[in-house]
């Protein structure tokens, strides 16, 4: 068995500051590795003023610990923003004798079903008063790793810092550092005393809508990728046959989406939806017809203002209402059976069969 480690003190550790952020931090930890490897062509006297220069300070908020004056909210601290990076947390046992917990407060962002059947993006905090189990968790000693350790084998699965603050009887704050293994990740045990605490809900802000109560009530996806275009762009190298469409009394759910301009030109452009639901009865057939006399695609840079997904019992079928007017649905190579997706072009009145009422 190969054995590795991986030390997140390093680039997993800047990959782990956000989750969103994964791919951009290992670019970046592999451009610097690129550069290292280069050799400049600075001149002798670019030379020496570079070997002079002072260090570039470090722009992140010390880690020194801090004792922040009264608690306001999550949503009145800077640093309790969801773009936080945790750079003012420190271990609990640097606030010895100058700061002493009674309770604790959870920043996070979640997400709630509304009573029409949407779901909106919120921001909550919430409070725990009852933070024994907690304090002696958190004041658990980093677990030193064994050196040197062949055996140990740490994963690069992103991490981020809790937004969780503790408060003293003044309502004065601090931001702890969970205690770490050795693979520089969270304890368990610090975890599990998060997670088994008695939160109580302080405040809930609505951030936006995550899914609307029209999509909600059709099936369909608040957001959905135009699968034609992102096939055009990288089409299969293979051509086959239409692969065999569900049967004419199948139950078929229409999506319709909208394409903002600005990402058009994207190659993967993201439709909001618009309307969708159920086929009528009858309505598949019809379409099913017009989806087999589908011919071999034209060459078409026009990208679509709106797209239908149709989710059928063999797969979903995607058609640009406008633009280029051509269609994703499966194909086969015949006498292989083996399916994937190919682009047609679409019959000329199949748009129309789509968005009538």
């Amino acid at each position: 068995m190969i054995k590795m480690r991986f030390p997140a003190a390093g680039t997993v550790a800047v990959m782990a500051r956000r989750g969103a952020a994964l791919a951009a931090g290992g670019m970046l930890a592999l451009a610097a590795a690129g550069c290292a490897g280069q050799v400049s062509r600075t001149g002798a006297a670019d030379a020496q003023s570079l070997t002079s220069a002072e260090p570039a300070p470090d722009s992140r908020p010390s880690s020194a610990p801090q004792i922040h004056p009264r608690w306001r909210s999550c949503a009145g601290e800077p640093s309790m923003q969801p773009q936080d990076e945790g750079y003012d947390e420190a271990p609990l046992a640097g606030f010895a004798g100058a700061f002493e917990p009674v309770a604790a407060v959870m920043c996070r962002e979640d997400t709630q079903r509304r009573p029409d059947g949407g779901t909106d993006a919120i921001a909550v905090e919430d409070r725990a008063d009852d933070v024994v189990a907690l304090l002696a968790a958190l004041r658990l000693p980093d677990t030193p790793p064994p050196s040197p350790d062949p055996d140990l084998i740490c994963t690069a699965d992103g991490y981020y810092s809790p937004r969780l603050v503790l408060l003293d009887g003044q309502g004065r704050w601090v931001r702890p550092r969970l205690p770490r293994d050795a693979c520089e990740k969270p304890l368990a045990e610090a975890t599990a005393a998060m997670d088994d605490l008695s939160w109580t809900r302080v405040t809930t802000r609505v951030l936006g809508e995550v899914e609307s109560a029209e999509a909600a009530a059709s099936g369909c996806e608040q957001v959905h990728t135009d699968m034609v275009w992102f096939t055009g762009v990288y089409p299969s190298n293979r051509r086959g046959d239409l692969a065999p469409l569900a049967e004419d009394a199948a139950s078929v759910r229409l999506c319709i989406y909208q394409v903002k301009e600005s990402g058009r030109d994207s190659e993967k452009p993201r439709g909001e939806f618009v309307t969708g639901g159920l086929l009528p009865t009858g309505r598949w057939a019809a379409v099913k017809r017009e989806v087999q006399t589908s011919g071999q695609a034209k060459t078409c840079t026009t990208p679509a203002n709106r797209f239908a997904r149709l989710q059928t019992p063999r797969g979903d079928i995607y058609v640009e209402l406008d633009g280029c007017r051509r269609l994703v649905a499966q194909g086969a190579l015949t006498g292989d059976g083996t399916s994937f997706d190919t682009i047609w072009q679409a019959p000329t009145d199949l748009p129309a069969l789509l968005t009538r009422p």
